[in-house]
């Protein structure tokens, strides 16, 4: 072997000595980060595990729930209050139902599942129930219901009672009366659903549908009746003003007699008046007359006494001849004093 060879050789096998030792190193430091990491994920782990076994080990049931304890899938203990709970981790588990205010819609539609009226005619409709779970009974619905049996039951007895209800009227009717069908509607539903831990509040059906030939019948059939209606209204306002104008002319007849009445009342008032006037004139005429007389009567009284006063005791004649022939003229008194 020439002395180039060796030389390269040599050069080869140093060269080959510093690479290994390189890897050594490189291995010796993934070996130490690998042993790091493992000790940072066993911690982790463990971190995690805690923090896992801590949120399974507590609930929070809210103001308006109530909570249920199940261990391995059995009911235990009573109802839970609003609150915080701590239970065995993993193991038993708080399930929560709320007791808030919710709704159900049930729809039917004329084309699919509607209502049947009878007289044979297909109406579609929306009825919405609003109900709460029971508080008293939140028992029965971990136990026996659950929301789906609930809800399953639900539908069925609406859509039943709708049913039932709606085939009780004819189309015509329960266009009429629909306020009346809602009603009966939801105390069907009451009682179909009486046995089931729920209250319900409010039942509402709306969005009534039919056919559009129907439709059409009831578009005419409403024009008609608002026909009808509007000449009632006329006739009533003809009829109103009519007694009004009989009335009317009742009034002024009664007025008018009353009127005749009191003029006659005080025509007869007046002449009374008259009369009694005149009578009290012709009394105090004849009253006057009565006085006169009297008067008359005293003043003669008092001339005689004022003649035999001045008389002498001496009768003189009355009488005296006062002619050739001898006739005899008479003498007048003496004349009377006027008084």
């Amino acid at each position: 072997m020439s002395s180039f060879a060796k030389k390269h050789l040599l050069f080869a096998q140093n060269k080959h000595k510093k690479n290994k030792s390189k890897k050594e190193k490189q291995m010796d430091y993934f070996e130490e980060a690998s042993s790091k990491l493992k000790k940072a994920g066993i911690a982790s782990i463990c971190i995690a595990l805690a923090i896992i076994t801590m949120i399974n080990s507590c609930s929070i049931v809210q103001q308006r729930e109530r909570g249920v304890k199940y261990v391995l899938g059995k009911v235990v203990g009573n109802v839970i209050q609003p609150g915080v709970t701590l239970h065995a981790p993993f193991v038993a588990k708080i399930k929560k139902y709320s007791i808030a205010p919710k709704t159900y819609d049930v729809a039917f539609s004329v084309d699919n599942g509607g209502a049947i009226t009878k007289d044979m005619q297909t109406v579609g409709t929306s009825v919405t129930v609003k109900y709460a779970y029971d508080e008293s009974r939140i028992m029965d619905i971990a136990t026996r219901y659950g929301d789906s049996v609930v809800e399953s039951a639900m539908k069925s007895n609406i859509i039943a009672s709708v049913k039932e209800v709606v085939g009780q009227y004819s189309i015509y009717e329960l266009v009429e009366k629909q306020a009346e069908v809602t009603e009966k509607v939801a105390k069907s539903i009451l009682a179909r659903m009486h046995d089931y831990p729920i209250t319900i509040s409010q039942t509402t059906i709306t969005n009534w549908d039919w056919s559009d030939d129907f439709d059409r019948q009831i578009k005419e059939t409403a024009n008609r009746t608002q026909q009808v209606k509007q000449a009632e209204q006329e006739a009533n306002i003809a009829a109103a003003n009519a007694q009004k104008l009989v009335r009317e002319a009742e009034a002024k007849k009664q007025a008018m007699q009353l009127d005749a009445e009191a003029q006659l009342i005080k025509a007869e008032n007046e002449a009374k008046a008259k009369k009694a006037e005149a009578d009290g004139i012709a009394y105090y005429n004849s009253k006057v007359a009565q006085n006169m007389a009297v008067q008359q009567q005293q003043w003669k009284h008092e001339e005689q006494m004022a003649y035999y006063e001045k008389w002498n005791g001496i009768l003189v004649p009355q009488y005296v001849p006062l002619t050739a022939s001898g006739g005899i003229v008479n003498i007048p008194p003496p004349p009377q004093t006027a008084r």
